[in-house]
């Protein structure tokens, strides 16, 4: 069980691009912007996967995506917040480059945690629905110590390139799910705060939602993408707000 202090912030799945154009740019300085600003008030920040729209470390070379939100987020952390940073479907490699050079505390799984007397449990929600086999499966191959191996003798402006189109054809995939909404993983959730959690945090399925159950509530954060979604929790309270640049 991991101790944080709070205010806590919650953000997920903005989805960096791994070679920045100018539209995306703007795309970029809007974390950069969260980050310096709403963000700059929290003890503790959840990173709740697929931040960038892939990761990859390389021995000596990591994806150009997303340089500035990297620099703000290591400024973050030398200001006194403590940064977790939880592995998406995406960005599913995040390794000594994001824990020694940015200083973020690096989690492939999920992450139970205790904040001010409520017990957490944080997940990105790849895999999370009853049935959801195929997610299961990729993430299995995905992050298999001979796959990670095998890539990195790939040059990096291939496995890049090759990342992207995978990418598209996984938000592809996610588009196809819509119709289902969120009550596969809203089920999920409410059964972990039946176990004696208080809070579950999801990432994951685009679509911002606070579900209360019980003492408890489920917080579906969102994507950053078009709504900007974040979670605060702070004096006991969890919210679901939305940051305007």
């Amino acid at each position: 069980m991991t101790n944080c202090q709070s205010p806590v912030y919650f953000l997920s799945d903005s989805h960096l691009p791994l070679i920045p154009n100018s539209v995306d740019r703007d795309w970029e300085m809007k974390v950069v912007s969260f980050l310096k600003s709403e963000a700059k008030k929290a003890k503790t920040l959840f990173l709740v996967g697929d931040i960038f729209d892939f990761w990859f470390e390389w021995k000596h070379s990591v994806p150009a995506g997303g340089f500035r939100v990297l620099a703000a987020l290591h400024e973050l952390k030398l200001s006194g917040c403590e940064i977790h940073y939880l592995a998406g479907n995406h960005d599913g490699h995040p390794g000594k480059f994001l824990e020694k050079e940015v200083g973020l505390h690096v989690t492939r799984g999920s992450i139970q945690a205790e904040i001010d007397g409520s017990r957490f449990f944080i997940i990105h929600g790849d895999g999370a629905a009853k049935g959801d086999w195929g997610y299961r499966i990729l993430r299995a191959l995905v992050r298999w110590k001979p796959t990670e191996s095998i890539y990195r003798l790939i040059h990096p402006d291939f496995g890049i390139w090759f990342a992207n189109r995978i990418s598209k054809a996984s938000r592809q995939h996610l588009s196809k799910e819509d119709k289902f909404g969120l009550d596969p993983y809203k089920e999920y959730a409410l059964k972990k705060i039946d176990q004696g959690y208080d809070y579950v945090i999801m990432g994951h399925r685009h679509k911002a939602g606070y579900f209360p159950h019980g003492d408890g509530a489920f917080l579906s954060i969102g994507e950053w993408i078009r709504a900007g979604s974040y979670g605060v929790f702070e004096n006991g309270k969890l919210t679901l707000n939305y940051f305007k640049d």
